[in-house]
């Protein structure tokens, strides 16, 4: 079978760990837009780009308007044909709202209907907007993860929802929902795409993990339609052709295919690679009924003759999710949204495309680091490219020299330049003077007590263990690793084991204290050297278990130590843990930025926190379209931190509270 995977959609494999993300990792999730605290606040948030990412769902309203769904239920729109974009509002509320459909009401271009699920819950729900996206409400299937939604051309008071459970339909335009298949059916379940016939709204057809399902009489009774298809086929898409709706178009995991008798039979059509079966959906220009547009993995395909022959017009590393024709006084515009690319747009038929992305930077950033005003990141989209700006996000290009021989999980900026730690493990620096990137080996010590032969046989071994934390502590380079401690001294050209007793190999965050001592978390415990790598435990209280970061910084005149953890952040006063409170919820947290007097903290309900009284009192400054989930925050300057963002590209909050 050839989707015994039963591969969703790419964009959901690309989203699907998000929510499995720990705050101590290396990616940065963060949903946030430029932003004003209003007149108590001088503060502003910023896009520093770099622009496009990741396209869920596209959709063109009546009267032009074209409006963009992202993986954290973010809206975006555009009433230029897509040249610029703004962000819109949020459907769903939640951080990990996928809008898989945006349905504009073909009666009022104002009001929107959104089909949204859920990463981390199996829910989500049918949304309503009545103000062009701005906001959102519930208004039916909560409790169901929905990822199909239709209005009826013939009666647009009928709406038809599929969800991971089955198939609904609401009669009174959306406020109330009936299910129409049976909840225990084995078969119609899992939906993945809709289709109404324009001429009469009893006619659904259904396309699941496993084939395409129909009725005649409104879900009374259901029909098999996958003669002709490849048995297993996930059926993303459903497309009737408005002037002969006994024609149909279906793109699968297993390719395209074409029905001229309503699905009674289906014939797969031949052009687009068996590399790029996985087509997302296929969209018919509403100019000319015989020409097609296929959105794969492998880019967008168009067809002038019904699907008979095919042509890739964007390139090959394009992985389309999502596309809208936009018919125009002189040239149509085609807009394609990507998986990481974002937009691209095209006005000659297909014949070239360039980005469209102006406004709408959703780009995932899997590392970052800065060093004064030179940013650092890995960007989705690039391989394993990296993206350098020193302007301080202003502008952006490919980092010079070579790229990093394997994925990067994680960047770090010192003194001796730029580090970059691998998700397989192992660790580079970057030669400025040869720009490229040289590997750095850990090298085992041989053991003590064993043979000359081999001690000789095990001396030259090197390991590739996983950096989770770096710094630069007495002139040294330590690494904290799932393998122990290591150390770079000056002059050295390999990592050493740093010898200890009693600190547990698995070190996930290393930072250090004003006279240079080590503050290490290990083996789920805080532990501090007296200077000589003599290591000891610290004590913490009970509600601080679950340890994720430690810092000691300079508060208010004095040497402060916070301890992250799950249960929230604490600091310690003459020889007590205290739970730092007053408007500071007890969650877990990204490690804290601190600038001048101010501190800066990302916790995991979304929320971004301030304080610029030395701790005392916290206020949070984002508002809904700011919340995100983040592991990292970067002082830059005075006044300014920089958030590399999971969802929205790199970020800067600058000013201060007035």
């Amino acid at each position: 079978m050839f989707c015994v995977l039963r591969v969703i959609r790419l964009v959901n494999q690309s989203i699907r760990g998000l929510g499995e993300l720990a705050l101590s990792g290396p990616v940065l999730f963060l949903v946030t837009l430029l932003f004003s605290c209003g007149p108590a606040c001088a503060q502003r948030w910023e896009r520093l780009g770099p622009s496009g990412g990741m396209v869920v769902s596209l959709a063109a309203a009546a009267d032009g308007t074209v409006y963009l769904g992202t993986p954290d239920g973010h809206i975006f729109a555009s009433s230029d044909r897509g040249e610029q974009w703004t962000l819109r509002g949020r459907a769903g509320g939640r951080l990990d709202g996928v809008v898989q459909r945006i349905v504009p009401d073909t009666r009022d271009t104002k009001r929107l209907l959104a089909a949204v699920w859920f990463r981390e819950v199996p829910k989500g729900g049918v949304f309503e907007s009545v103000d062009t996206g701005r906001n959102w409400r519930l208004i039916g299937l909560g409790e169901e993860a929905v990822r199909a939604l239709e209005q009826s051309a013939s009666d647009p008071k009928v709406w038809i929802a599929g969800t991971r459970t089955g198939v609904f339909r609401s009669t009174d335009d959306g406020q109330n929902w009936l299910r129409i298949t049976q909840a225990n059916d084995a078969e119609l379940q899992n939906v993945d795409s809709l289709a109404i016939d324009p001429r009469d709204a009893q006619t659904i057809y259904v396309g699941t993990y496993h084939l395409p399902w129909k009725t005649t009489d409104g879900g009374k009774t259901w029909n098999s339609i996958s003669a002709g298809m490849i048995d297993d086929s996930d059926i993303m898409s459903l497309r009737i052709e408005a002037a002969n709706p006994r024609r149909m178009f279906s793109s699968a995991c297993s390719g395209v295919y074409r029905s001229e008798d309503g699905g009674a039979m289906w014939t797969k059509l031949q052009g687009v690679p068996y590399s790029s079966r996985r087509t997302q959906q296929i969209v018919q220009d509403p100019t000319d009924d015989r020409t097609l547009y296929a959105a794969t993995t492998e880019g967008l395909w168009m067809t002038p003759d019904s699907g008979e022959s095919w042509k890739r017009i964007t390139a090959r590393d394009t992985d389309a999710s999502a596309v809208v024709v936009l018919p125009g006084p002189k040239e149509k515009r085609i807009l394609a949204g990507m998986s990481a690319q974002g937009i691209l747009r095209s006005d000659d038929g297909g014949n070239t495309f360039a980005d469209s992305n102006e406004g709408f930077s959703h780009r995932v950033i899997a590392a970052a680091a800065v060093e004064r005003e030179s940013v650092l990141i890995r960007a989705e989209g690039y391989g394993n490219k990296l993206l350098q700006s020193g302007d301080g996000g202003k502008t952006w290009r490919v980092f010079d020299g070579s790229a990093p021989p394997k994925a990067v999980e994680q960047i770090y900026s010192t003194p001796i330049g730029w580090w970059a730690a691998f998700g397989e493990g192992g660790l580079a620096r970057f030669d400025a003077a040869k720009q490229v990137w040289r590997q750095l080996a850990f090298r085992e010590d041989p053991p003590r007590r064993k043979t000359r032969e081999s001690r000789r046989r095990l001396a030259g071994r090197v390991v590739a263990p996983r950096v989770r934390s770096l710094i630069v502590a007495r002139g040294n380079i330590c690494a904290g690793t799932e393998n122990g401690l290591w150390q770079l001294t000056s002059g050295a050209s390999e990592f050493r084991r740093v010898a200890t007793r009693i600190l547990p190999a698995s070190v996930t965050y290393l930072s250090s204290t004003s006279k240079g001592m080590l503050l290490a978390i290990a083996g789920g415990a805080l532990w501090q050297d007296n200077g000589d790598y003599g290591w000891k435990q610290i004590e913490t209280t009970p509600s601080g278990s679950g340890l994720l970061w430690v810092l000691e910084s300079e508060v208010a005149g004095r040497e402060v130590l916070s301890l992250g953890t799950q249960h929230g952040v604490f600091i310690k006063n003459l020889g007590e843990w205290r739970l730092l409170s007053n408007g500071l919820p007890a969650i877990s947290s990204a490690a804290p930025a601190f600038s001048e007097t101010r501190c800066l903290l990302a916790m995991s309900n979304g929320g971004w926190y301030e304080s610029a009284d030395g701790l005392k009192t916290w206020r949070r400054v984002d508002s809904e379209n700011e919340q995100g989930t983040v592991s990292g925050i970067i002082a830059m300057g005075a006044k300014s931190f920089v958030v590399a963002s999971r969802q929205e590209g790199v970020l800067l909050l600058s000013g201060e509270r007035e």
